[in-house]
């Protein structure tokens, strides 16, 4: 079973010489990478192509994502939708010069959004850029929400909901984590917002059980939703970026997390990143607001040092960055952003 790069739905007027775009969207933290991943594996040794847009100015889904570098283009520093959207448009038209290998997934594009993304404008621009239209067509919009912190985003972002409802294929992750009747209520909510979308439920991202749309056609993706012209819809948000070149004592870094999100646990957005940790060596972190995912241990070769991103909703970035400097002990002795 293919989760991504199903078969392109004819409506976007797809025409069999063009390359084909999936615009793989959803809100932070709601399991992008992990599902990429995933789908990676299953076509593997055909890996997609991929450009990635991470809403932070440094790279650290292009460490994360593992034999996924050889094959992507990055994106950073802002969203794709609205203040990147010519760096997107230029890394589609760079990836037009890679040499296919002749595989179909070979030629296709995966473009993964940041979390703060509306996948409505990247869908413009695929369809209407004066060269991009010519050599791609847009194949689905495929978008996660995180069965834990899901219900909460979708209430409290506006983003969210325009990602659920720009959506071909709408799929909940981190299945395991929840119990099913707060899965199955959210699985509900979304299939009433989005009835001709298809639902996949997913865990570690792979599927579980899946809701098949409603109607063959979709509304969602139409030309009402792909916006020519779009303001910045970020302004309260910001990145704070941490490096550190010295492994991190990993007690003073748990404490340090810990109080931050006691007290500013709706307004951290998100977490990640790849810790160095003394006498244990890197790990990745991943968290969304107050809920923090168990670190995993990264096999395959990554750079010393510790680059740690949060995406935080009206706090004062000098502060955190202090915080953290003074809890590392490292206060005076390197920079930490």
């Amino acid at each position: 079973m293919t989760l991504l790069l199903a078969t392109p739905r004819p409506a976007y007027g797809s025409v069999t010489d063009r390359r084909r775009v999936t615009i793989l969207s959803g809100f932070l933290g709601s399991g992008k990478s992990t599902l990429l991943r995933s789908h990676a594996r299953r076509l593997s040794p055909l890996i997609p192509r991929v450009v990635v847009n991470d809403y932070a100015s440094i790279e650290v889904d292009d460490i994360l994502t593992g034999d996924l570098r050889r094959h992507q283009r990055m994106v950073t520093g802002g969203c794709a939708c609205c203040t990147r959207r010519d760096e997107l448009a230029q890394a589609l038209r760079l990836s037009l010069d890679d040499d296919p290998s002749g595989a179909e997934e070979d030629r296709d594009v995966i473009v993964e959004t940041s979390g703060l993304s509306d996948p409505g404008p990247i869908a413009f621009t695929v369809a209407h850029d004066p060269v991009l239209k010519h050599h791609y067509t847009l194949a689905e919009i495929c978008v996660t929400v995180d069965a834990l912190t899901g219900a909460a985003s979708l209430d409290r972002h506006a983003v969210a909901m325009r990602q659920v409802l720009a959506a071909d294929r709408i799929f909940v992750t981190k299945a395991d984590l929840v119990d099913e009747r707060s899965v199955r209520s959210l699985v509900d909510r979304i299939h009433a917002m989005n009835p001709t979308a298809g639902l996949t439920v997913t865990a570690q991202g792979e599927p579980r059980w899946s809701v098949p749309p409603r109607s063959a056609a979709h509304p969602g993706s139409t030309e009402r939703d792909l916006q020519g012209g779009v303001e910045p819809h970020t302004g309260s948000v910001s990145t704070i970026e941490l490096r550190t070149t010295t492994p991190l004592d990993w007690q003073a870094f748990s404490v340090w997390l810990s109080l931050l999100l006691h007290e500013y646990g709706p307004r951290v957005l998100r977490v990640k990143g790849r810790l160095d940790i003394q006498a244990v060596g890197p790990v990745a972190l991943n968290g969304v607001q107050h809920i923090i995912h168990r670190p995993e241990h990264l096999t395959h070769p990554v750079p010393p040092g510790t680059r740690l991103i949060l995406i935080t909703e009206g706090l004062d970035t000098a502060t955190v960055e202090r915080s953290f400097g003074v809890f590392m002990g490292l206060a005076g002795k390197e920079p930490t952003s």
